[in-house]
């Protein structure tokens, strides 16, 4: 067979397949973002066994009348009724009062504090599973999301697994004191020697008012937790690289202080509307029925299912790689994270080594293709600093909270993606003859090879962004290379949406759950991997290049409209407020 690998590089892509693969793109992340939203609210006749927002919803009414921080007479009246609702259902609840000196990392100072423990009791007498939420709040708010929705939660959850078969663990419902000065709560519960008998915790926080309740944290040696979440949950929102990015911060809740006395367990909460976050907006008018009820339902979850699991031994030998896709959490163990990574960098020499054979890999046109992703990385990072820096000055810095959350930042988000998108499109538009498209796919697979490398090494539970993506576009080439004309092929309509589609399958959910919980300050980091990601996607950028009088321009717009919803809508008021920093 005659391999013919020369084309013009001036060919025209088929007129319909731009349109389609933006339109595809569209459909991809609002069908992630649709399998990942809330589900919906359950009302006060749904059956008794099962979770029900508006049932729950009656607590939080009652308990985020007014902001109740530790040793204010609202917390007291807090506390009253809580234990008031507990003993209600049965739960005989233990009120542990603590008065005396603490020291933690947070504070050194006598502290007086009321934990309170409830019990459902199981027919077996195995490890308990603990259920925790904390029932303070900050000065400046009512605490109707941190945490009350949380504490109404497990409550619920409580009354609905009273309703049905009893399990067989005891289940523990605590909710801790004083968490939002330091975890001090938390802090004397796990101190206590009886308490460290627990065989699994989940603990439920909240750092924004509405959106879907994800898992962002767990203990090590997370493999069989993981097994278990995934057969647990109906509706799961988690990944790896959000566990292992939580690890590298500076935050904690009460399971850190659980984990540091080598307990087992899962971090659940919920972040969208971050600017209600520790603000007077964190009241009951701006609590989501359906992010309660997501939330519920992971608490629920936890306890029929863990209730009635033996938890003498959760450890595991190692931690497990995961995501979310379509409603399933797919899992596979981290240990296979370094041969993946092998197995894949000895595809990728191997497909460069047989494309040198069979066509004209040119040294200059493989360092093009190498070094212009580069290139548009730095340049499209500077440009979104620059306009990110132009938009706080002119209209965003005052809609930003304390917290540093700022309102509509999820439009500025998405002008540095397509700002990226611009860049990328102009340099391969520059670069179309100068570098064939097997030597940008080659390049940008490289590229991702290099990041799939450090990610192995530094964050395991993102390797599989990465590896996925390579894997496909691996298949692909391979495919190419027994073509006719493999440079051709690479323009399949097939192939430009697979390798489009994969990668954007995977980091939409990423790209979500980071922009909604750091500021956009913060987001140009993802400029960066952006700009890798179309370099992984050349096939449909070089297509785009092509028809760059009007992708670019559709761009340009697409920012224009972004930016002018953002400036019409800046201005505090009663409906956005804006709070100064205590």
């Amino acid at each position: 067979m005659q391999i013919q690998l020369s084309r013009p590089p001036d060919r025209k892509p088929p007129y319909w397949l731009p349109l389609t693969t933006i339109l595809a793109v569209i459909l991809v992340i609002s069908l992630m973002l649709w399998f990942e939203k809330p589900p919906q609210a359950r009302s006060t006749d749904t059956p008794a066994t099962e979770f029900s927002a508006e049932r729950a919803m009656v607590h939080v009414e009652q308990i985020a009348q007014q902001p109740h921080p530790l040793g204010s007479s609202a917390h007291a009246e807090v506390r009253a009724y809580l234990v008031e609702q507990m003993e209600q259902l049965g739960l005989n609840p233990d009120v542990q009062e603590f008065n005396g000196r603490l020291t933690t990392k947070y504070i050194d100072q006598s502290v007086q504090l009321t934990n309170i423990l409830g019990v459902i009791k199981g027919t077996g007498s195995g490890k308990p599973l603990l259920l925790m939420s904390h029932y303070d709040s900050v000065p400046a708010g009512p605490g109707a999301n941190d945490a009350s929705v949380s504490v109404a939660s497990l409550l619920e959850t409580a009354r609905a697994t009273q309703a049905g078969p009893p399990p067989q663990n005891d289940i523990w419902i605590l909710l801790t004191d004083g968490e939002e000065k330091g975890l001090l709560g938390a802090e004397v519960f796990f101190r206590d020697p009886q308490h460290r008998e627990i065989g699994m915790i989940a603990n439920f926080e909240a750092r924004g008012s509405k959106g879907s309740s994800f898992m962002f944290q767990t203990s090590d040696g997370n493999g069989r937790i993981i097994e278990e979440y995934a057969r647990a949950v109906s509706n799961p929102v988690s990944n790896s690289l959000l566990v292992a990015l939580y690890k590298q911060l500076p935050n904690d809740t009460d399971l850190t202080v659980a984990l540091e006395h080598g307990l087992p367990g899962l971090n659940f909460a919920y972040g969208d509307g971050w600017v209600a976050y520790h603000t007077p907006m964190d009241n009951t008018d701006n609590v989501s029925l359906e992010t309660m009820q997501h939330q519920g339902e992971n608490a629920l979850a936890m306890a029929k299912h863990f209730g009635n699991l033996d938890l003498s031994d959760l450890s595991s030998e190692g931690d497990r790689v995961y995501f979310n896709l379509f409603g399933l959490l797919l899992h596979y163990p981290a240990k296979w994270v370094v041969a993946i990574t092998l197995v894949l960098a000895a595809i990728w020499l191997g497909l460069v080594f047989m494309f040198a054979r069979i066509s004209s890999l040119s040294i200059k046109g493989s360092l093009i293709g190498l070094l212009i992703p580069i290139l548009a990385a730095v340049l499209s990072t500077a440009l979104s600093y620059g306009l990110w820096k132009l938009i706080d000055a002119l209209w965003a810095g005052k809609m930003t909270q304390p917290s540093g959350a700022t309102y509509d930042s999820l439009l500025y988000s998405v002008s540095f993606i397509l700002v990226t998108l611009i860049v990328h499109v102009a340099l391969t538009r520059w670069i179309l003859r100068k570098a064939n498209e097997l030597e940008m796919l080659l390049g940008g697979a490289f590229l991702f090879l290099l990041l799939l490398v450090g990610s192995s090494w530094l964050l395991p539970g993102a390797s599989y962004l990465f590896a996925i993506p390579l894997l496909v576009h691996f298949i692909a080439l391979a495919w190419a290379a027994f073509t006719r004309d493999p440079l051709q092929s690479l323009h399949h309509p097939a192939v430009v949406l697979t390798t489009t589609l994969v990668p954007i399958l995977l980091f939409a959910s990423i790209f979500h759950i980071v922009f909604l919980l750091l500021p956009p300050g913060i987001h140009l980091f993802s400029v960066v991997l952006v700009g890798f990601i179309l370099a992984l996607m050349s096939p449909a950028v070089r297509m785009l290049a092509q028809a760059w009088k009007w992708a670019v321009p559709a761009a340009f717009i697409a920012i224009i409209v972004l930016l002018g919803i953002g400036w019409t809508q800046a201005e505090p008021g009663p409906d956005r407020p804006v709070y100064e920093r205590r």
